[in-house]
């Protein structure tokens, strides 16, 4: 056994398991400001809907207004016209000052349904615009939190990752040049993964069976292996439990 490689294979297997946690890191901090903006729409989509449901309410109240103006504008005709009816002359005008009159409290009499449905739609709007605002003052809460938590969490990771990459640097500065540039290209040969642990003759990565011999030569830590399917640097994965 070759003790020198052994102690290689044990930093490229922690040299592969910084660069996986670096990598998973990233990503997640890749995300962070979508994950933030997506909360932010969120809530501000429940805005609009509740600034729907307000503008609704003030249509229906100025229309309640409408009618009750001119409610009062109709009354007004009415008592003139009651008014004019003492001054009549022949029966046919007064026949047809009483028909107007009639025609007038049938219109009045017409709106103000029309305002009882109103003022049902009204209260029901109302009530509803007041579970929206709690419901949206509860969301408003519950997204700054979540916005918070993420920046909170993130900052955290961004000091995680600083840790890990003077980390990687210390490892990357132990290996030799030659380990160096051969684990750099089988890392972008192998989409960010360039070290394999093998266990009872897998490959833990492509999982596919190293033949009997090699395998037997992997063991035995005299050479540098290459797992024959995904061209990964290949180690045992005994050697890094050793220390456990």
């Amino acid at each position: 056994m070759d003790e020198k490689l052994k102690a290689n294979l044990k930093l490229l297997a922690q040299l592969q398991f910084t660069d996986t946690e670096r990598a998973a890191i990233e990503k997640k901090l890749a995300g962070v400001e979508e994950s933030i903006a997506a909360l932010g729409a969120r809530l501000a989509a429940f805005e609009q809907q509740v600034a729907q449901e307000r503008e609704q309410l003030d249509s229906v109240k100025k229309h309640y207004r409408a009618s009750e103006s001119e409610v009062q504008s109709i009354e007004n005709s009415i008592v003139k016209s009651d008014d004019k009816l003492g001054a009549v002359k022949t029966n046919k005008e007064y026949q047809s000052m009483l028909k107007g009159i009639d025609d007038l409290k049938v219109k009045k009499g017409l709106i103000e349904d029309s305002m009882i449905e109103m003022l049902d739609q009204i209260a029901d709007a109302d009530r509803q615009a007041a579970i929206l605002k709690a419901d949206l003052a509860d969301m408003r809460r519950e997204i700054e939190y979540k916005q918070a938590d993420i920046r909170k969490e993130a900052e955290e990771q961004r000091l995680e990752l600083e840790d890990l990459n003077e980390e990687r640097d210390s490892i990357w500065a132990r290996l030799d040049p030659k380990l160096q540039k051969m684990y750099a290209r089988a890392k972008h040969q192998g989409r960010g993964i360039a070290v394999a642990a093998v266990e009872n003759a897998i490959c833990l990565v492509c999982r596919v069976n190293i033949p009997p011999q090699a395998y037997i030569e992997l063991l035995r830590i005299n050479s540098l292996s290459m797992c024959p399917s995904c061209q990964r640097i290949m180690y045992p994965k005994a050697i890094t439990e050793e220390d456990v």
